[in-house]
């Protein structure tokens, strides 16, 4: 294959960047300086072409996406062109990557309760909050997660989205994209800024660094901040033993530098002949039970910290030591198998995360659910926890009767299915 596949370039006679076949982290400088080649040019109108690419990524399409978000700032008009090949174009359209390119000719995706958490926009902390809290539905609706790893999870995207908001100084504001894969037990996650990057940001309080890989360096190191007012600086570091722990990666670019780790090797590279003015930070974190989040978020200091997590936070009910679900809040649907897959594993991680707590299962605002929603949720439910366990542990309430009767049906149904076995 040409490098004209592999790479990207400016061409100035129709003001039009053209991105190769495949986006990714290593990538994202070339991308800037055909952008910087653009500017110099004066021109007021681009076209991006992404017509040849057939692989793309998160951490080269989201930096792509913060780019051009500049360009508009700066009075920039931008075309985009997706990729011809049918299942990347379909990539961009669903995860809203076409959108955040140019909201003019693409529709938002809404699809946010599936395996994935499609790309969001945020620049306040409110809007940080919803897109962690919805971050965590998706792990919760998708996978059975050990209670230290959802608490792992939500420190870390906590931490990152945090940074944007208090370290990036992006006019931009930041974006968030993540993705769940069951049958690899793997959760994938991303977050990009617009900001002045990790070197301009530590120059703050290391004024000698100079080159982009030694800021990262520091930036990773438990403790180490640009200011103590801001934060201790834990967040890149506990985010690097979070996901290295489980025996996933980090991978975090900025500038002109790349830094990935994994449980095995550390590698840093220089990118390419432009520079990314922002941060992509990267984590893949494999579901496992050899996990604890106290000995991640030890830091050496014989000091153990153990972070709530959004089941303490959000279904525990204050002074009566039990969960509760709200079925009116759970957006998937009451009529597929599909939406009562993700609510039964949802549940089981409830449970799961608090053994000695039951779970009420409030159907209150709930008129009318399907008789395969009923038995994906209770029936297999029932049958996967066994009569005794299912009486004592779950307990469903505030049921109108037809809800009532379909419940009831989908159990004895399976109680009759587990006599006959």
């Amino acid at each position: 294959m040409s490098a004209y596949f592999r790479t990207t370039f400016y061409k100035k006679s129709n003001s039009t960047i053209y991105v190769g076949d495949k986006a990714n982290a290593y990538n994202v400088t070339d991308f800037d300086s055909a952008v910087k080649k653009f500017i110099e040019s004066e021109s007021s109108h681009l076209t991006l072409s992404l017509e040849n690419v057939r692989r793309a990524y998160p951490n080269g399409v989201l930096p792509i996406i913060i780019t051009v978000d500049r360009l508009r700032l700066y009075g920039k008009t931008v075309y985009v062109k997706l990729p011809t090949h049918d299942n990347t174009r379909k990539l961009f359209r669903n995860v809203n990557w076409a959108y955040y390119l140019s909201p003019e000719q693409f529709d938002k995706s809404e699809s946010i309760h599936d395996r994935h958490l499609v790309t969001r926009r945020f620049d306040d902390a409110n809007q940080q909050k919803l897109a962690v809290d919805d971050f965590m539905d998706v792990i919760l609706r998708n996978m059975q997660v050990p209670n230290d790893i959802i608490s792992g999870l939500e420190w870390s995207i906590n931490e990152i989205t945090d940074n944007v908001l208090n370290h990036s100084n992006s006019k931009v504001g930041g974006l968030i994209q993540a993705s769940t894969y069951p049958k690899n037990n793997l959760v994938v996650f991303a977050v990009a800024d617009g900001g002045v990057g990790i070197l301009k940001s530590m120059q703050e309080g290391f004024p000698n660094l100079r080159k982009d890989l030694d800021a990262i360096g520091e930036a990773i190191k438990v403790g180490v901040t640009r200011n103590p007012k801001f934060g201790q600086g834990n967040g890149l570091a506990g985010t690097l033993r979070i996901t290295t722990m489980t025996g996933g990666s980090f991978d975090i670019t900025s500038g002109t530098g790349r830094l990935v780790v994994t449980p095995n090797e550390t590698r840093r590279k220089v990118l390419g002949i432009g520079k990314y003015k922002g941060t992509i930070v990267n984590g893949q974190v494999k579901i496992t039970d050899n996990f604890s989040v106290l000995k991640a978020l030890d830091f050496g200091t014989n000091t153990h910290y153990a972070p709530t997590n959004i089941i303490e936070s959000q279904y525990e009910r204050e002074n009566e030591d039990c969960l509760v679900l709200m079925m009116k809040k759970e957006s998937t649907g009451f009529g597929t198998r599909r939406s009562g897959y993700q609510i039964r594993t949802k549940v089981f991680n409830l449970l799961n995360a608090k053994k000695e707590h039951p779970l009420l299962i409030d159907w209150s605002g709930v008129p009318i659910i399907s008789s395969s929603f009923a038995d994906e949720v209770i029936g297999k439910l029932f049958l996967k926890l066994g009569a005794i366990t299912f009486s004592a542990r779950v307990r469903n309430i505030g049921m109108e009767e037809i809800v009532r009767r379909l419940l009831d049906k989908a159990v004895a149904q399976r109680l009759t299915q587990a006599v006959d076995e």
